[in-house]
């Protein structure tokens, strides 16, 4: 008995279907099989490569403090994730906050209690988190900084006219200088603080800024190098330093500092620190963590 044509038609689709179908099916799953095997091996291969980004490791506060009977402070920020390298001097004779609740300069603090408490009281009198310390001799200093060259630093703006006539600079304001013969530079001007904190920053930043990519190597080695320093750095830290700014000068990252913002008390020869300052260091310098107590406190006015 023939089939009419219609039945046969679909009869004959339909076993087509039973058959291209599993097929089909087959060869989605063996597309994806071999998609996701060629992701794990792709994987597997890569799975011994680190790739490094930066960490909270990599963003801190450290004082760095020039030591002998005058002397100076700065405080300095690299931000790895933020892409900034802060460096901000600080007066000798800012007011700060002890422990004990008394007020003093910070330079008395550090001639009567080192480096460590200075830090301490500078950064509980900001409210920020002062991590590491590190205090050198000029010399000391030039060993850290040995290696850099010669940085150009523009003062106009930064020290007064008489101040520049005396370094020869009244027609060009711009000296060209190592950052090891700073202080060399500061004894020509002849200036005091805390324009003589203005020159000190002006250098510092023209060398993050001329040199930033000897940064990473010369500092950290300089460090190791130099002897007579009081620090509480470890070998681990100063890598971390290092690391630190590496990721910096990877990112391309900026550089900005001056003078830690603050009012100069002619009648006592002291620099105070205002409720304006503190929020610019809580901004610019690291809040501290609320279990560390540095909430910050300017000087009472009296």
């Amino acid at each position: 008995m023939r089939m009419n044509t219609p039945r046969a038609f679909w009869l004959a689709f339909f076993l087509t279907l039973a058959v291209v179908v599993p097929l089909l099916g087959s060869f989605a799953l063996w597309s994806v099989w071999q998609q996701a095997d060629q992701a794990l091996r792709a994987a597997q291969s890569t799975s011994g490569l680190r790739i490094q980004v930066p960490t909270g490791e990599n963003t801190f506060t450290m004082l760095a403090v020039v030591a002998g009977e005058e002397p100076a402070f700065v405080l300095v920020r690299p931000d790895a994730a933020g892409g900034e390298l802060a460096v901000w001097t600080v007066p000798a004779d800012s007011v700060v906050r002890t422990a004990s609740g008394s007020y003093t300069t910070l330079r008395d603090c550090y001639t009567d209690a080192g480096p460590g408490r200075a830090a301490e009281a500078l950064a509980g009198t900001l409210g920020i988190e002062v991590r590491y310390y590190l205090a050198a001799t000029r010399q000391g200093w030039g060993t850290i900084g040995d290696g850099l060259g010669q940085v150009r630093v523009n003062l106009d703006g930064v020290v007064a006219a008489d101040s520049l006539a005396r370094a020869g600079l009244a027609d060009d304001p711009v000296a060209q200088l190592a950052p090891a013969k700073l202080d060399e530079l500061l004894e020509k001007l002849g200036c005091e603080s805390p324009e003589s904190d203005g020159v000190r920053a002006a250098v510092w930043l023209a060398a993050a800024r001329q040199k930033a990519e000897q940064l990473p190597t010369v500092l950290p080695d300089g460090i190791r190098a130099a002897g007579g320093l009081l620090t509480n750095m470890t070998a681990l830290d100063i890598n971390t330093l290092a690391q630190t700014l590496e990721f910096w000068v990877n990112g391309q990252g900026e550089v900005d500092g001056g003078v830690l913002p603050g009012e100069w008390n002619a009648r006592d020869g002291r620099y105070e620190f205002t409720d304006e300052t503190l929020t610019f260091a809580a901004e610019r310098l690291g809040a501290a963590d609320a279990g560390t107590g540095e909430s910050g406190e300017s000087r009472p006015r009296e």
